[in-house]
């Protein structure tokens, strides 16, 4: 059956062909981890958005392999004597796909829609007095106090992005959606050949200036080597696996730690490119009972064993730990204080206070999606540690996009598409922070899924958020990691590497904080 699947894969790929003559060594033939669902990059809120956003569109900086901010679209900065005036002046020649010139009306455009729509941007507009443009190339940005994020926060760390758009589609309505992308990015996105669901095509923008600095995580030179970048969605990990043994594909993003023995018996390269270990976690929905009282979320980490859900996500075919911080563990953030009440499971005591918090055995729904296979194993072990405690699981499987809509959704009963809890990973690059880990984010705004809200918590955000240099957010940190625990917002679930394989006629892969499609070449 599987040989058979493949075979249906080689013969999709082959009837893409354009009908002019392919130099296939010039098309790099990808597996993402999932299809992109959303096309606005101030609005992709999920790691394969945030891989599609950076290929299409550019950002004022980048981060570089330390996570570093250093200038991608700016070309000069200086910051007045009292740190509230940043001037930023943009590069020269930089052009839209469609050829228009990248202006500051678009750059001012552009920020004030991430600003507005997203948990990221918010924290940056809450501490802006003022936006102003003061020729096509140079604008302004004025704060109300001095924050020492500003940087980090134009590089596009997490997701939605702080991405350039042209001014039009930043301005657009809320509801209009974004179908045929324009960005300014070392790619342009082929609209024609988009297929939900299954294909996204990205071909090379021969106008792109690359920076003259080499590549550098994200930062540097962004010179793409190849002509087109295809993605083709794969849901089933042993074909994606066999299409990539075969020569089918040239890169898999994603893959499942049971096949990466099978790949590297056939000489495929398989590896973490990503800066940082994946963060694997138990997500509550606050908006429904049980879980919006304390005492539910307290039987929740002392459910679930780490061991369980690490050795059913990777287990002897990739490296993981268990890890009780809020951040991850092995960076300066990665504290595990607070955590030791719930370091050993203890269902006696989890199904007294699901009790004492008015759970008497209920229906609670478990979301899980098959098209990610870490999730599928640990939505797998969640439904039976919940069972041992005696509640009825309701377990929901569906593909990742509904999954990731049906989470966002708040306010919805069960018997409306409502949830309890889900599973879920997130790349350690985009979580170690908490103001790119958006399940920390605790100031009671319609947020990212789950929507906890707890001011004492989220005053204690902010202070991280404020500290004027590292050695006061570690302190700042330690602090917020030691109410995490109080509150509960999530149970971590332990950490583990999410490995990438590519064939040895592929070379340039960059070690990055997102995996990065430039400088790749296919021999």
């Amino acid at each position: 059956m599987k040989l058979f699947i493949a075979a249906g894969i080689a013969m999709t790929l082959a009837a893409h062909v354009p009908a002019a003559a392919q130099d296939m060594s010039r098309v790099l033939k990808v597996i993402p981890s999932a299809d992109v669902s959303e096309l606005d990059p101030t609005r992709g809120a999920n790691l394969v958005s945030r891989i599609y956003s950076q290929m299409v569109f550019d950002t004022l900086f980048a981060l570089d392999h330390e996570l570093s901010p250093k200038p991608m679209m700016v070309d000069r900065e200086s910051v007045s004597a009292d740190g509230l005036t940043y001037t930023f002046t943009l590069r020269s020649g930089l052009k839209f796909h469609d050829a228009s010139p990248v202006t500051t009306r678009d750059v001012v455009a552009s920020l004030d829609r991430w600003m507005g729509g997203t948990s990221i941007g918010g924290q940056l507009k809450t501490r802006v007095a003022a936006m102003s443009i003061v020729d096509d190339l140079t604008f302004k940005l004025v704060l109300k106090e001095r924050f020492g994020l500003v940087e980090f926060m134009l590089a596009g760390p997490g997701a939605p992005i702080a991405a350039i758009m042209r001014e039009a589609d930043a301005r657009r309505e809320a509801n209009v959606p974004l179908t045929a992308p324009i960005g300014s990015g070392p790619f342009r996105f082929v609209a024609e050949e988009r297929q939900s669901g299954h294909r996204v095509v990205f071909a090379r923008n021969p106008d792109y200036p690359a920076r003259g600095e080499p590549p550098d995580g994200l930062a540097g030179a962004r010179v793409v080597k190849v002509d087109r970048v295809e993605w083709t969605v794969v849901p089933d990990p042993t074909t994606a696996a066999n299409a990539l043994a075969t020569g089918e594909a040239d890169f898999w993003e994603a893959v499942t730690p049971d096949l990466a023995p099978f790949l590297r018996n056939r000489g495929i390269t398989v590896r973490r490119t990503y800066a940082l270990p994946s963060v694997a976690f138990v997500r509550p929905n606050f908006a429904l009972p049980p879980f919006n009282d304390v005492r539910a979320r307290q039987a929740l980490a002392l459910l679930f064993d780490q061991n369980d859900f690490m050795s059913a996500v990777a287990g002897d075919n990739a490296k993981w730990r268990t890890c009780y911080s809020f951040s991850v563990c092995g960076v300066p953030f990665g504290t595990e204080a607070g955590s030791e009440p719930y370091r050993k499971p203890n269902i006696a005591r989890a199904r007294q206070l699901l009790a004492e918090a008015g759970y008497h055995g209920e229906k609670l729904v478990l979301l899980g999606t098959s098209t990610l296979p870490p999730i599928s194993a640990m939505t797998q072990v969640a439904a039976q540690r919940l069972k041992e405690a005696g509640v009825d699981v309701d377990v929901q499987i569906t593909d990742f996009p509904t999954m990731f809509q049906r989470v966002n959704a708040r306010g919805k009963p069960l018997d409306a598409g409502g949830y309890n809890l889900f599973t879920y990973y997130a790349v350690g690059s985009s979580w170690f922070h908490p103001l790119m880990n958006v399940s920390t984010d605790l100031s009671c705004a319609p947020g990212w899924a789950g929507f906890p809200c707890d001011p004492a918590g989220e005053a204690l955000r902010q202070s991280f958020l404020g500290a004027s240099d590292d050695a006061t957010r570690k302190t700042a940190f330690a602090a917020f990691q030691k109410h995490l625990w109080e509150f509960i917002p999530y149970v971590p679930a332990g950490q583990f590497d999410v490995s990438s394989a590519y064939r040895t006629n592929v070379t340039g892969v960059l070690d990055a904080y997102f995996i990065a499609y430039w400088n790749i070449e296919k021999q």
